[in-house]
């Protein structure tokens, strides 16, 4: 204990005189606590004089000291959001897919792209350069989750819908679809895969708002047991690099205006019953024929 009000943390000082000749040394305040009373200001105890007392703790100075960690504040369970991003912007993310949100208890802070810090985005499988990757985009309400409740840590686990971010489809009419529906950036267009449980109306269906490629690196199958039908709005090319084999039962080969077969060499139409062409193609086909 001292009078000296000029102790306190993080000072040093020199202890002398002391009977105990260990502790006549250099010291480090870490604690300390004054009490101090000035009873002239007090009706009737003017009398007394002023007290005052420092009550401190010290460690020797070549000791090093660290305060006691608080303990860090928890966040009791996940948290609803939305995602947010600059005026104009669909969708705001950066190279590791993290997002930015405010969330609703938030009423000081923009929705803009300075609302949060970055957020990571759970996904239902990641991997190094592969995996399933869907991006939240602005406006969509999220459930922001918190590792172990740091409220350092947070972390996007699931996305919900609600009565302004409406469902694909028309509840409860398309209960039996599973739908996968993107949207178009900036724009109101859509791809979609989509999977129809309906009793007897089973379907797989498939929309590509603009192109569609397939890239098969080996064999390609594709067994249909009933009817196939194709329509095509424009043009159709098919190249086979080396034999092209096309079987049939029966085959009906039918154009609207213009028709014509080129081969680099030559060239072999046969029927096993009965084949009916033109007099000209006759001609054709005869100047076309081996030995000719």
């Amino acid at each position: 204990m001292s009078r000296s009000p000029e102790i306190w943390p993080g000072r040093r000082i020199v202890l002398t005189g002391h009977p105990q000749a260990n502790l006549n040394r250099e010291w480090q305040v870490v604690a300390s606590e004054l009490h101090g009373e000035q009873p002239q200001a007090v009706p009737g105890r003017q009398g007394a004089g002023t007290a005052l007392e420092n009550h401190f703790a010290v460690i020797p100075a070549d000791r090093t000291w660290r305060p006691q960690p608080l303990l860090k504040p928890l966040v009791d369970g996940p948290q609803s959001a939305v995602v947010t991003g600059p005026a104009g912007e669909e969708i705001f993310c950066d190279e590791h897919g993290r997002v930015r949100v405010k969330f609703n208890w938030d009423r000081y802070n923009p929705s803009n792209q300075d609302s949060s810090c970055w957020i990571r985005v759970a996904q239902a499988w990641a991997g190094t350069g592969f995996g399933n990757l869907a991006i939240p985009r602005v406006g969509q309400e999220v459930i922001v989750d918190f590792l172990n409740g740091d409220p350092d840590q947070p972390i996007i686990m699931g996305r919900t819908y609600h009565h302004e971010n409406r469902t694909p489809g028309s509840l409860p009419g398309t209960k039996t679809q599973m739908t996968i529906r993107s949207k178009t950036y900036k724009g109101s267009g859509f791809n979609e895969l989509k999977f129809d449980d309906a009793t007897g109306k089973e379907q797989v269906y498939i929309h590509a708002q603009k192109n569609m490629n397939t890239e098969v690196l080996n064999n390609r199958t594709t067994d249909v047991i009933n009817n196939h039908a194709e329509t095509i709005g424009n043009n159709q090319m098919i190249a086979v690099t080396r034999t092209g084999w096309r079987a049939a039962g029966n085959m009906m080969n039918r154009a609207g205006w213009y028709r014509r077969h080129r081969a680099a060499g030559r060239q072999y139409a046969t029927a096993t019953m009965t084949r009916t062409v033109s007099y000209r193609r006759r001609q054709r086909m005869r100047r076309a024929a081996p030995g000719r």
